[in-house]
């Protein structure tokens, strides 16, 4: 009995010992991961400008109508402000689909679904996304480099998602975009791929240079961009964000007149919030609309040259800026810019120029390939 319970004790030594060992070796590998210098992969410079078939959701918010293996097609919720692009959790079910998911491993120990974007979605001229080098998957220590959508476990937090926007059949998140170029036309509602901006634009008022965290090699390690915006003459650091959403409560459904479960929205600092609250006591108040959170409706914001509004903002704890985005942005913002306030834009964003351009007049590419 000794004996095997020694050989029992042996063999649980060993094994842990390899665990560690594992974990040590991804967590390595990670940490070298996230000093690469060519993570992203380079954007063709002199690709054709690609209409991106999409679904505006009240002018504010944008679908990508992503086409799947099958003819079906997937509406993917596109938010530069969110994390990792992902395939929810029912779609795993589609029996076109249940044959291609896979299980990589995070973290060197954590099991994560996922699909391969290839393999759901044949159009090669569809945007896919980018592996991410603070989010690597691992099959178990190679690193998976095509591009995929993780497929989370169901939770609380998805089911409200599946709740109030039960349309949406995937996230499209911060590496669906980075290493691209992009214009969101809100007043055409039309989504462009491959709208690079030049340098030399900078000198552009109505253009600014973007922030983004970035590694000793100057690479970018997340695709979270800061930008400015002035409201009431103060200038504020903000996040691009154009999935920036309200929940709506029966209060704010009440106070808005609508019935609508949720609206593109934008959020700022609880401190600052307040202090427009102080400043400005004819700025109209919607208390608890944002679930159990207030708006403020300010008159007008400006961003270059242009004034536009009003905007509606939501409060956010200031801890939401300075202990929780700082981890994947280059400062401390102050709030976010949704579509509360890009609804009157034509907005061109460059993640590789780093460069973010704001258009009041609509114009067209010209000739246009465009997704069958």
């Amino acid at each position: 009995m000794k004996k095997v319970l020694k050989y029992v004790l042996i063999g649980l030594g060993s094994f842990l010992l390899i665990l560690a060992a594992h974990f040590f070796i991804v967590k390595k590998l990670n940490q070298k991961a996230m000093e690469m210098a060519n993570f992203h992969p380079n954007e063709d410079l002199t690709a054709t400008p690609y209409l991106v078939p999409s679904r505006f959701l009240d002018g504010e918010r944008f679908f990508a109508k992503i086409p799947t293996i099958g003819g079906d097609t997937i509406l993917g919720f596109c938010d530069t402000g969110g994390g990792l692009s992902m395939l929810m959790p029912a779609k795993k079910d589609n029996p076109a689909v249940k044959p291609l998911v896979k299980t990589g491993i995070l973290k060197g120990f954590m099991p994560v679904d996922y699909i391969l974007f290839k393999d759901m979605v044949p159009d090669l001229h569809f945007p896919k996304p980018s592996p991410m080098p603070n989010f690597v998957l691992r099959k178990p220590f190679a690193q998976i480099k095509q591009p995929y959508l993780v497929i989370p476990p169901e939770n609380e937090e998805l089911g409200m998602i599946t709740e109030k926007m039960p349309q949406m059949g995937a996230f499209l998140g911060q590496n669906f975009f980075v290493g691209k170029s992009w214009t969101f036309d809100y007043i055409t509602q039309k989504i462009w791929l491959n709208t690079p901006l030049k340098k030399s634009e900078s000198n552009n008022p109505n253009v600014q240079s973007l922030g983004f965290k970035k590694n000793s090699k100057h690479v970018s390690v997340y695709g979270h961009p800061s930008m400015t915006i002035e409201v009431a003459g103060e200038s504020i650091d903000v996040l691009f964000d154009t999935g920036a959403s309200f929940v709506l409560s029966e209060d704010g459904q009440r106070l808005f007149n609508t019935s609508k479960e949720t609206l593109g929205g934008s959020f700022i600092a609880a401190s600052l919030f307040e202090e427009w609250k102080e400043k400005h006591p004819d700025w109209k108040i919607y208390p608890k609309s944002d679930l159990s959170r207030d708006i403020i409706e300010v008159p007008s914001i400006t961003i270059g040259e242009y004034t536009v509004g009003p905007v509606l903002f939501a409060k956010r704890p200031d801890e939401n800026w300075s202990e929780g985005m700082i981890r994947s942005m280059d400062k401390v913002v102050k709030g976010a810019i949704g579509g509360s306030a890009l609804q009157y834009f034509k907005v061109t964003i460059d993640y590789n120029a780093e460069l973010i351009r704001f258009e009041r007049q609509s114009s067209s590419f010209g000739t246009i390939p465009t997704s069958n």
